[in-house]
Order: structure tokens, then C-alpha cells, then sequence
């Protein structure tokens, strides 16, 4: 019985020590290149997060321009509404100061309508003059990684 048991025990030694010999370097070099590959994903990760952090810096700051240059663009609209208007307020007052009674209703009608066509057009130059402002700073490629740069954020919130 303690023969027998002695007889597996050296087996087991013998195996152990032939495994070690023959798995160490392969399993070693394996264990290393699996280190090293690990190490340059973690480094490429960094990398790849620190100019993902850069791209999103250098948006938000043509955002925050873009906003600045469009809120110029309405301010400067509004003054020249505001020119408009008076200039047209003024013409309807010389306008009702000539002509009574029922020249009068005819002459504020048209002022009602000029204001309407005035904040129209201005509107309309204002969506336009902003549409235009995005097609001139937003290329086809920053829409493009907008919308990467989205779907990759949402695909890590999930």
C-alpha cells in the first residue's frame, strides 16, 4: 500500500517536473506578449480618449462661436428692423397727418402690415443668414463625427 502510494507520488513529481520544463517557456512568452499586448490597448485607449477629448473641446468652442456670431447676426437684424420700422412709422405719420378720415384707417392698416412683412423678413433673413452660417462651418466630416461621436456616447451609456 505505501509502495504503490510512494510509486504515484514519484509519477506525479515526474509529470509535474517535465510539464514545468517543457510549459514554462512557451506559457512565460505567451503570458508576456499577452502582457504587452494589453499594455499598448491600454496606452492606445488613453491615447484615443485624450484626442477624443481635444475633438470635443475644439467643438464646443466652434459651438460656442457659432452661437456669438449668431447672436451678432440677430442683434444686428434687429437694429436694422428697428431702423426699418421707424423709418416706415414715421412715412405713416406724414401719411395721416395729409389725409383724414378714411385715408386715415387705410394709412395705419398699411403700418400694421408693413410690421408684419418687417418682423417676416426678418425672420426669415434670420433663419437664413443662420442656415447658411452652419453650412458654411459645419462640414459634411464635423457632421459626420457628430453624429460617431454620438452613437459612440450612447453606445457606452448602454
Amino acid at each position: 500500500m505505501w509502495l504503490e502510494l510512494a510509486a504515484k507520488t514519484f509519477n506525479f513529481a515526474v509529470l509535474v517536473t517535465i510539464l514545468y520544463v517543457f510549459v514554462k517557456k512557451p506559457l512565460g512568452a505567451f503570458l508576456k506578449r499577452r502582457q504587452e499586448s494589453i499594455k499598448e490597448a491600454i496606452e492606445e485607449a488613453e491615447r484615443a480618449k485624450k484626442e477624443g477629448e481635444q475633438k470635443y473641446q475644439e467643438y464646443k468652442e466652434k459651438v460656442q462661436r457659432l452661437d456669438q456670431e449668431i447672436e451678432q447676426i440677430r442683434q444686428t437684424l434687429i437694429g436694422e428692423g428697428e431702423r426699418e420700422k421707424e423709418r416706415i412709422i414715421k412715412e405713416a405719420q406724414q401719411m395721416a397727418e395729409k389725409i383724414k378720415g378714411q385715408a386715415q384707417l387705410t394709412a395705419q392698416q398699411e403700418l400694421k402690415m408693413a410690421q408684419l412683412r418687417v418682423k417676416e423678413t426678418m425672420a426669415a433673413m434670420t433663419v437664413q443668414l443662420a442656415e447658411e452660417l452652419l453650412k458654411k462651418h459645419l462640414k459634411p466630416r464635423d457632421h459626420e463625427r457628430l453624429v460617431d461621436e454620438y452613437i459612440e456616447r450612447m453606445r457606452k451609456l448602454q
